[in-house]
This record gives structure tokens, sequence and C-alpha cells, in this order.
């Protein structure tokens, strides 16, 4: 349960929502240049295994992510001090080579940018994997 009351970020609500949505299709559609967008310049990705960060590297890893699809589940957004939107949210992505299912959460420190809202920090945690194995016919 969160403390801040609703009202405090209804304006913000939509703009969260689209970032959320447009990184799950730049990321499905392997739009380079959108991904390095979302993270305004200056963002990092944590993977469990790696840091990602600047227009390059995170150019190059949306190049290479495996094709598939990204559901996203419905964020949780909390205000900080600082004025950073710290969301939490679910997500399940399927693999479209092999139908693997990968589903985990995604921790983000969103700030405000010239450009709007960027994701300062976006961290993925895995909790559920099935195996890479194609499926049998």
């Amino acid at each position: 349960m969160t403390n801040v009351q609703v009202e405090d970020l209804s304006e913000v609500l939509p703009k969260v929502w689209n970032l959320l949505g447009d990184y799950a299709r730049a990321v499905d559609s392997r739009d380079t240049a959108a991904v390095a967008r979302l993270f305004g310049g200056s963002g990092t990705l944590a993977l469990p295994d790696r840091d990602i960060s600047g227009d390059h590297a995170l150019a190059e890893f949306t190049a290479q992510a495996p094709r598939g699809v990204h559901v996203q589940g419905v964020p949780t957004v909390e205000r900080g001090p600082d004025g950073a939107l710290h969301v939490t949210s679910n997500f399940v992505f399927v693999n479209a080579l092999t139908y693997a299912l990968s589903s985990g959460e995604y921790r983000d420190e969103i700030r405000q940018g010239k450009e709007g809202l960027f994701f300062a920090r976006r961290a993925i945690t895995i909790k559920v994997r099935t195996s890479d194995e194609p499926p049998s016919e």
C-alpha cells in the first residue's frame, strides 16, 4: 500500500503509463533510437547480470534483444522527496521464437527531463523463466 494520495499524481500518471508502454513497444520492435530516448541520455537499464548506460549501449542492447512481446502490469507510483517517481510493476515477456516465458518486476526511477519523463534507472528482476527450448511438435 502506498502513502501517496492519488490526486497528488493525477497529472503525471498518464505520462508514466505512456513511458512504460513506449518501452515495451520500442524493445519489441527493436526501435533502437526510441529505447535510447526513453533513458534521456543518462539513464541506466539494470539487468540481472549487468548495467547498461548511454545511447550507444542501449541501442546495441535493443538491436540484440530477443524477438517477442512484453506485457506490462499495472504500476504503483510514488513520488520521492527529491521529485523522482518510484514505479514498480510486473511484466511477462513471451519469446517469439521459443515461446519461453520470463516474468518479473521492473523497479523504476523516473525523472522529468527536457523531452518529458525518462528512466533514470530501470532495474529488471526475473522471478520466473521457462525453458528456452523450442516447443515440441
